[in-house]
């Protein structure tokens, strides 16, 4: 992780280098010597307020070691409900188990999902990582009189077990950027953009044309998505078409990465979503 992501991550790091301190501090400093004087005088109340710190201090280091981990992680998971994850300017490939950790460990509640890969954008919002995904909707307008999406669909006849979904949307799509291996197989192409246009716009015909499209197939054992939509659209065809809780028609879904150089074809290996 460079300088620039680790400063992106900087609140998480340092909540996690806080709870590891303190979990350590009793035995660097020895508290119950501390208050001697008050363990030896003092009868604790009845009070939870009051018996609760009496009786940690009483057991040792390893009790005032956990109280005070779980006080600070308390306060921790409290100050993160409202913090979005991913407000810098940086590409946020970041692995799973980072995402998982910050949401469902440290409490962050938002993440943005701009500058994050589409596969990982697919993984977090299927997994239920985090509970917002807050996207400005100014960023990403409506089209007026948005035509109609264009759906090509090829070698159909052939086994459905395996296909490729092509999702154009702030990108086209070329057949050479797809890997070797997989251009032979079912593809249905969905297009919002013609090529004359790299902006993001919000739209629900290409998000009901990618929904419909998936309902009409049989069972099918593996999806290959290779995409290039904006957040906001990811988002609701995740939502609309993948996120059920029976999976659907659907058993496996691969997204490929592109490759942001050259003439940025797909990576040879799909991302398991699940």
């Amino acid at each position: 992780m460079n300088m620039k992501k680790i400063m992106a991550n900087f609140r998480q790091i340092a909540y996690v280098l806080l709870i590891i301190t303190v979990f350590f501090l009793p035995y660097m400093i020895d508290i119950p010597s501390l208050f001697e004087d008050y363990l030896r005088e003092h009868k604790p109340e009845p009070e939870l307020s009051d018996f609760l710190p009496y009786y940690i201090l009483k057991c040792g280091n390893i009790a005032i070691s956990l109280g005070l981990s779980f006080l600070v992680f308390w306060i921790i998971r409290r100050d993160n409900k409202e913090y979005v994850m991913n407000h810098d300017n940086v590409y946020h490939d970041y692995p799973f188990r980072w995402y998982w950790f910050c949401g469902k460990v440290l409490g962050i509640k938002k993440c943005s999902l701009i500058l994050v890969p589409i596969y990982m954008q697919f993984k977090i919002v299927i997994e239920n990582i985090f509970e917002e995904y807050p996207l400005d909707e100014a960023d990403f307008p409506i089209i007026e009189e948005e035509p109609e999406c264009i759906i090509e669909k090829e070698n159909m006849e052939a086994d459905l077990s395996e296909i490729n979904l092509i999702l154009e949307d702030t990108y086209v799509i070329e057949s050479e950027q797809i890997p070797c291996c997989k251009q032979n197989l079912p593809t249905i192409k969905i297009s919002r953009n013609n090529g004359n246009s790299h902006t993001r716009h919000y739209s629900p015909n290409f998000i009901n044309a990618i929904s419909e499209e998936i309902r009409k197939l049989p069972q099918v054992h593996i999806v290959n998505i290779y995409a290039t939509t904006n957040p906001m659209n990811t988002v609701q065809i995740i939502r609309s078409t993948f996120k059920m809780a029976d999976r659907g028609n659907v058993e496996h879904v691969f997204v490929y990465q592109q490759g942001s150089s050259g003439k940025r074809r797909f990576n040879e290996k799909g991302h398991k979503i699940y």
